[in-house]
């Protein structure tokens, strides 16, 4: 167990010990009690009022060997390197999957405009560095997104909109919500401030 009272789990293996319906009335009961939380605007909000998405999520992101719903095996895998510079330990808490799994559920017009955003990202890593976003080296990866985050950038929606997704999925997760200071012995006081919600670090 490390220093925050978080297990550290071998690769592979689901950081959830708690059910997603069971984060899910945390997070839900946190925001009618009115405390500030990065969901309470975020598209995200809706699913978690699905007990059978969230019940299939948990299914889902604990198979070893399930695949993508929605996005194809190559988006996933540049969604979660994505993810992973937007929010450190979203790789473990398995957020690409799970936004994989959200849009599965959700409407063409929330498709569309995701896959909108994270084509920018592919388009703009081809046109830089003839390259797959997932081939990047740090620094590529660093430098594409200092460019894309700047908001005089024409694609600067489009970065805000991914980054939102990956927030949304990450503080949705066990790993999270625990980052921001919930147990399951108690409810939320108040939430820190939340550390990724400006930049890209």
């Amino acid at each position: 167990m490390s220093s925050s009272g978080l297990h550290v789990l071998p690769d592979g293996t689901a950081p959830e010990r708690i059910s997603r319906r069971e984060l899910a009335k945390a997070l839900l009961g946190a925001l009618a009690a009115g405390i500030p939380f990065p969901l309470n605007s975020h598209p995200i909000y809706n699913h978690l009022l699905s007990d059978a998405l969230l019940d299939s999520a948990d299914v889902h992101l604990s198979s070893q060997n399930s695949r993508p719903l929605f996005l194809s095996t190559e988006r996933l895998h540049a969604l979660d390197v994505l993810s992973e510079a937007f929010v450190p330990g979203s790789r473990k808490a398995k957020a690409a999957a799970f936004i994989d799994l959200l849009l599965s559920a959700d409407t063409s017009e929330v498709q569309g405009k995701f896959l909108a955003s994270l084509s920018s990202f592919e388009l703009f890593s081809q046109e830089q560095y003839h390259a797959q976003i997932e081939a990047l080296t740090p620094t590529q990866l660093d430098h594409l997104l200092t460019q894309l985050s700047a908001p005089d950038f024409p694609q600067h929606a489009n970065f805000n909109h991914l980054k939102h997704w990956v927030v949304g999925a990450y503080y949705s997760s066990e790993i999270g919500m625990r980052e921001l200071g919930w147990t399951p012995d108690r409810v939320f006081a108040s939430f820190p401030v939340c550390a990724h919600s400006d930049g890209h670090e």
